[in-house]
């Protein structure tokens, strides 16, 4: 059995014939909406971060860097300062950059559990919107017996005792 379209409901007909119309209106460039580009906040300054990377042996006097954004940086570090093994000050290592590396990372979400009643504008039908908010920082071993998953258990249960924030992992990617 194949999978079924993305809006099949309402081109079925099943939320309304009107609301099937406006979408294929919309699908065949008759029915246009208004572009939010260029509306947003503006995107907050990157921060330099430094790690020793899990499966990625360096040199001792090496260590890679990474960069996350501002407000996660700080907000984060705040939370569990120990535990992430990444820091913004360089010292006097050499920082390397691996194109195909990716280190992992540790994304804290906010859920907003309640919604907010919105308006499509395009089939104009209703539906509740959630702003879950979620921020992440990479992380890198301390130790050298250190492993991704000790570490992201670590992260995960500092950034989760807050009621309404759940945690997961990006895994690192070599």
């Amino acid at each position: 059995m194949g999978s079924r379209p993305r809006n099949f409901w309402v081109l079925r007909g099943a939320r309304g014939v009107e609301a099937r119309d406006r979408l294929i209106d919309y699908y065949k460039g008759t029915l246009t909406r208004e572009s939010k580009i260029g509306q947003g906040d503006p995107r907050p300054d990157f921060v330099n971060l430094y790690l020793d990377p899990f499966s990625l042996p360096l040199a001792t006097d090496h260590t890679m860097r990474d960069t996350a954004l501002a407000p996660a940086w700080n907000t984060l570090r705040a939370i569990a300062p120990t535990q992430q093994h990444v820091t913004a000050t360089l010292g006097t290592d050499t920082p390397v950059r691996v194109k195909s590396y990716k280190a992992p990372r540790i994304t804290r979400i906010q859920l907003d559990r309640t919604g907010t009643l919105k308006r499509s504008e395009i089939t104009n039908l209703q539906y509740l919107k959630y702003d879950h908010t979620s921020m992440s920082i990479p992380f890198g071993k301390n130790l050298t017996n250190d492993t991704v998953a000790g570490v992201a258990a670590e992260l995960i249960a500092a950034y989760t005792t807050a009621p309404g924030f759940s945690a997961r992992l990006i895994p690192e990617r070599a």
